[in-house]
């Protein structure tokens, strides 16, 4: 199982297409069958999660876009 832990805000298209790329990423670089392998994301409000000293509804300050 693999869990990856993002803030809300990213579109279905988008978390699906991570989703699809890391099953395709699995299957060709690590030869992982895709009957193998599981996916979940999980998602937290930006005040819950921390990047770079600071919870991420502060994290205005950063030099890249973090909504997709």
């Amino acid at each position: 199982m693999t869990e990856i832990n993002l803030m809300v805000g990213r579109s279905v298209d988008t978390k699906q297409s991570l989703i699809k790329l890391l099953f395709s990423h699995l299957k060709q670089a690590l030869g992982i069958a895709l009957i193998d392998s599981e996916i979940s994301i999980k998602e937290q409000a930006p005040y819950q999660l921390g990047i770079r000293g600071m919870t991420g509804d502060e994290a205005n300050e950063l030099s890249h876009r973090i909504n997709v």
